[in-house]
């Protein structure tokens, strides 16, 4: 009876994912086109070079087998064989920008999807209720599933929301810049032009997790996730900005460290470790692609006449002492040159926080937020936090809070070093309590037996699961200072704020008053 009915709603899931992995499967056997930093390696003699019209692009008028010219080294300059032969990188000593070319949505989207396809698969084949999910009415439980949203804290332990997570923004953040031929190129120290790919791909990979989350092809539309598990916002805060720091930190271990080795060695077991485990969501990013997960936009590969040409480098290196690879900042014609302000016109801050009720009770969570300056005093602000209530006084009991809001904030210091504020934000906050009987769930999925006992259904919450929740219009007040660290980044080493909510009790979580202690990171936009 059970197999019998789980047949008869199987349906619109099924349709829906099988057309997602399909779609990313579909780009197998269509590359994309290649950017202006595609590369293998070719060695030449300085006869052999050619300056192509545009004073960047150099060709080859034959393939010579000669070594390489000691004036340029293997980096971001771009040579290409006029015989149609493999196109390959050197150094000058200064980086020409290639002429800027759209964005490639239709292979970004495939991509993306293929990488969608993939977590799908992953929690298909070992989560036994997110199979048991693929039956029932699909858009009824959907829109349930994402109604469930609230609260901070998803239920999941530290690896899944900050390593996982992270490398999925990661992934997303890299499927971006690979497919946007004017940033492609980009390594940590490019200054503007990078931080500018790094915003890029922070949207694109706000936009695909939230996708991920809550969309359409989501794990709330084809899992229902949010039915069975704690429905918080952690990783729709953490995804992208934790994965955008990952990418900064993939782009800076890349130039520093995996640099550094291929600066040392040529032995190709070593490279291929050093560039696919220093840099995990790059290499899969470059998977998705349909690459060796050891790519790399900006310098040459590790096989075939390119092995042969690193051999000599690095003999020559250690000889002479001259890297075979270096970073080089990009040229800037005159008239690219600015002058920005020191006020950040926009900050995009992520920050932790510990908050604790005046009337008893406290909670650590996260947040974000977003500011746009009026002038040179005054910003507007929009803000989203929440946390998980600590010290329940049982164990099968929790509790969260949400708070989502904006305001003004003065900054009367904008452009110095050391920046104090004072805000005030009004807006709204729900408090969850929740109480799970424990019996009764470990009854349930005992029945249940991963699909093959007498329970027709991977238990919901609901069934074992009490929710009380509650929402007040708040009113805050705070302040804090912030540490320029650079142009593009600023620390905000304290922010206190009192905040009055106009709620009763939920259960015994008092959210009337309380003091919020925070510190996080600024991105600060348009100084750069």
């Amino acid at each position: 009876m059970v197999e019998r009915r789980a047949r008869k709603r199987f349906g619109p899931n099924v349709w829906l994912l099988s057309t997602v992995i399909l779609i990313g499967i579909s780009s197998f056997g269509q590359k994309a086109p290649i950017a202006a930093s595609s590369f293998s390696v070719l060695p030449l003699d300085q006869s052999d070079v050619q300056e192509a019209d545009d004073g960047n692009l150099l060709t080859l008028s034959s393939l010579s087998q000669a070594n390489l010219d000691r004036n340029l080294s293997v980096d971001n300059t771009r040579v290409s064989s006029s015989k149609g032969g493999p196109d390959f990188f050197v150094r000058n000593g200064t980086r020409a920008e290639s002429a800027p070319a759209n964005f490639n949505w239709r292979f970004a989207t495939r991509e993306s999807l293929f990488f969608t396809g993939i977590m799908h698969t992953f929690n298909l084949t070992t989560e036994a209720g997110t199979r048991d999910a693929l039956n029932g009415p699909w858009l009824s439980d959907y829109f349930d599933s994402v109604s469930e949203l609230r609260g901070w804290s998803d239920g999941d332990k530290f690896m899944s929301p900050y390593v996982g997570h992270t490398i999925e923004g990661s992934v997303f953040g890299y499927i971006q810049r690979q497919n946007d031929p004017k940033y492609s190129k980009v390594q940590w120290g490019d200054g503007r032009e990078y931080f500018i790919s790094i915003l890029h791909s922070l949207a694109y990979s706000a936009m695909w997790h939230t996708q991920w989350k809550i969309g359409p092809i989501s794990e709330a539309s084809i899992g229902n996730v949010m039915l069975h598990a704690s429905p918080g916002f952690i990783t729709l805060a953490d995804t992208p900005t934790l994965g955008t720091v990952a990418m900064i930190a993939e782009d800076a271990a890349d130039r520093y460290l995996i640099m550094g080795v291929e600066n040392r060695t040529s032995n190709r077991v070593v490279l291929v470790l050093a560039r696919s485990f220093l840099n995990p969501g790059r290499s899969f990013a470059n998977v998705m692609a349909l690459r060796l997960p050891w790519h790399r936009e900006t310098r040459i590969g590790l096989f075939g006449s390119n092995f042969v040409t690193r051999k000599k480098l690095i003999a020559e290196y250690r000889e002479t002492g001259e890297k075979p690879f270096e970073h080089t900042q990009p040229l800037r014609a005159e008239h690219e040159k600015q002058t920005y302000p020191r006020e950040a016109p926009i900050e995009l801050t992520a920050f932790p926080l510990y908050q604790s009720f005046l009337g008893g009770g406290s909670c650590v969570g996260g947040g974000g937020s977003g500011a746009t300056r009026v002038n040179s005093n005054w910003q507007v602000v929009a803000e989203v936090r929440g946390c998980e209530i600590l010290h329940m006084p049982a164990s099968n009991q929790s509790g969260d809070s949400l708070f989502y809001g904006g305001g003004l904030r003065w900054t009367p210091r904008a452009a110095h070093r050391l920046s104090p504020f004072m805000q005030v934000i009004f807006g709204g906050t729900k408090v969850t309590h929740e109480s799970d009987d424990l019996s009764l769930r470990k009854k349930l999925f005992a029945e249940w037996n991963n699909g093959d006992g007498t329970l027709p259904h991977y238990p919901k919450r609901s069934d074992w699961s009490v929710e009380i929740a509650n929402n007040g219009p708040t009113l805050g007040i705070g302040a804090g200072f912030d540490v320029v660290v650079a142009r593009p980044f600023a620390w905000r080493l304290l922010s206190l704020d009192y905040s009055h909510t106009w709620m009763g009790n939920v259960a015994m979580i008092q959210p009337q008053t309380a003091l919020r202690i925070s510190t996080g990171a600024v991105l600060r936009i348009g100084t750069w």
